[in-house]
């Protein structure tokens, strides 16, 4: 088990870092205006446009929380973690941190922005979303590995 998670950590953060950068859609307007983007361009995209709301919130919760995720999973897989008592609590706080990481929701956002768009513009989506979005089931399936032991502790308090 511990061999598989440490494949799932590494793949995960690998197809994360190759998903911010790679291009995940163009949005064709007018059939002239062409504009293709990746995570990290987007996010710069807002931050010269003065857009610090968006950005942020974008930085946050796309692409910090995660990096938060991957250090606390990267701790439990990689048995920094000695002590039962400390291994619990990084179980919990890999809990919090798991449910205010958006990377999934921030893959169904752009789908469902895909698909609302279609009178406006023409979205194309590349392989960057599904990249990133690999990368977040993947993190997903660790984190309910690496959970799975701990379940009946953190209920039961």
């Amino acid at each position: 088990m511990t061999m598989i998670n440490r494949v799932l950590w590494v793949s995960s953060v690998v197809l994360f870092l190759f998903g911010i950068f790679l291009p995940m859609f163009t949005m064709q307007k007018f059939l002239v205006f062409n504009d293709t983007f990746s995570l990290a361009g987007g996010l710069y995209e807002l931050l010269s446009r003065g857009e610090f709301f968006l950005f942020l919130l974008i930085l946050v919760f796309s692409v910090l929380m995660p990096a938060c995720k991957f250090y606390i999973s990267f701790m439990l897989t990689f048995d920094k973690v000695s002590s039962p008592d400390e291994k619990l609590d990084t179980v919990k706080k890999m809990l919090l941190v798991g449910k205010w990481s958006m990377a999934d929701v921030f893959v169904i956002a752009i789908l469902a922005s895909t698909i609302k768009v279609g009178g406006l513009a023409h979205v194309s989506v590349h392989v960057g979303l599904f990249v990133f979005c690999a990368s977040a089931l993947l993190t997903m399936v660790l984190s309910h590995q690496l959970m799975s032991d701990y379940e009946l502790a953190i209920k039961s308090e």
